[in-house]
Formats: structure tokens, C-alpha cells, sequence
């Protein structure tokens, strides 16, 4: 092994006391070791005996020997328990109806799509998008309106087209309404059912 106090010592004119067990050291060329599997050595080994010493093996499993499920389970997300999810419903609707509408169980005829219109273009498509749906005798529709996220507060479309179907000449036709899934546009789009005649309450 290398000593560089002792060039020290040298060249202070202090030689280094070196005592014997450091001069039979091993040489410094490598040398070679038997390659053994971990886990034989950690199950091999021994505890140190000292006092106030606390040693055991972990109850889990090491992580070479946990085997990565591939593919990962799927994460379930209930988007009427976020945020963004929006839903309203005549007193008349039962709250099974309203169910099987936020799961998607009705099927969609027809569809709006707003996103990037302004408010005035997007009041009259969403007019005459009812009229005919109503006129049709459609049961179940889908509005896309787009979350808003590049508003710089609310979203404006998302908040309005909630009002026309609320508060809108449409609204004694409207049975309830919620955001859709993931897969019909999740809280950008939202499910409307309609009936084909008007409702006082």
C-alpha cells in the first residue's frame, strides 16, 4: 500500500514510527474472490454481540426478489367526486336515473361541439342543437364544451352551457344533465337527458 507520511517523515527529518502490523500489510496487487449469492451471505451471517445492539431480518422481501406485476392495475377515478364534475336534475328524476346517466348506460344521438366558438355563436348552436333534438324526440345528448383550462379564471363555455340548461328556454325539457366519462370527454363534455315533452317542475 501507499505511504506518503513517510516521505513526509524524510524529508522533516522525523522518522515515522511504523509498527509491525503495519509492515507485514499484503501487497497491493488485486486479488481474486469467489463470487456467492447474496442472499446466501445475509441468511450466513451472524449478529455482532454488543450491548444495546438490536439485529433481525426485515419481514420484507428484498427487492430482487419482488417480482413487477406487468400490466399495473388499472386506477379507477370517480370524476363525480372531483372538482370539475357538474350535474343537476329535475325533482322528478330518481337518483337511480341520474346513476345509470353518469355512467353512460343511455345512448347518445346526437352531439354539439362548441369548443372555440364564442359565447354569442356558441348560444345559438346550442338553440338549435335543442330544438332539433327535441323535435327528433332524442332521449340522451352530448354537449362538448371543453374544460376551460386556457381561461384565465373559469371556464366560460363549460359555466354557460350549465346556465342555458338551467335557466335557458330549453330547461322544461331538460331531465338532468352531469359530466361525461373519460372516454365521451370526461369533465370537457356533459350528458344531457331530454324529454319529448315540457316539464313544469
Amino acid at each position: 500500500m501507499q505511504k506518503p507520511f513517510l516521505k513526509l517523515g524524510e524529508y522533516l527529518g522525523t522518522p515515522l514510527n511504523i509498527s509491525k502490523s503495519e509492515k507485514n500489510y499484503p501487497s497491493e496487487k488485486p486479488f481474486k474472490v469467489e463470487e456467492k449469492d447474496w442472499s446466501e451471505i445475509v441468511y450466513t451471517s451472524k449478529p455482532l454481540k454488543e450491548k444495546n445492539f438490536y439485529w433481525k431480518f426485515s419481514p420484507k422481501k428484498a427487492f430482487w426478489d419482488l417480482k413487477k406485476e406487468w400490466p399495473p392495475e388499472k386506477i379507477e377515478i370517480k370524476i363525480w367526486l372531483t372538482s370539475e364534475y357538474i350535474e343537476g336534475k329535475k325533482s322528478i328524476v330518481s337518483k337511480r336515473i341520474v346513476k345509470a346517466l353518469r355512467e353512460g348506460r343511455f345512448s347518445i344521438k346526437r352531439t354539439l361541439n362548441l369548443r372555440g366558438m364564442v359565447i354569442e355563436k356558441a348560444k345559438e348552436a346550442f338553440e338549435e342543437f335543442m330544438k332539433s333534438a327535441i323535435l327528433n324526440g332524442d332521449r340522451c345528448v352530448l354537449i362538448i364544451h371543453g374544460r376551460g383550462l386556457s381561461s384565465k379564471r373559469e371556464p366560460v363555455l363549460k359555466n354557460k352551457v350549465k346556465e342555458w340548461l338551467e335557466k335557458g328556454p330549453f330547461r322544461k325539457y331538460v331531465l338532468a344533465y352531469c359530466s361525461a366519462r373519460p372516454c365521451d370527454g370526461g369533465w370537457g363534455a356533459t350528458y344531457v337527458l331530454l324529454s319529448s315533452k315540457p316539464i313544469k317542475k
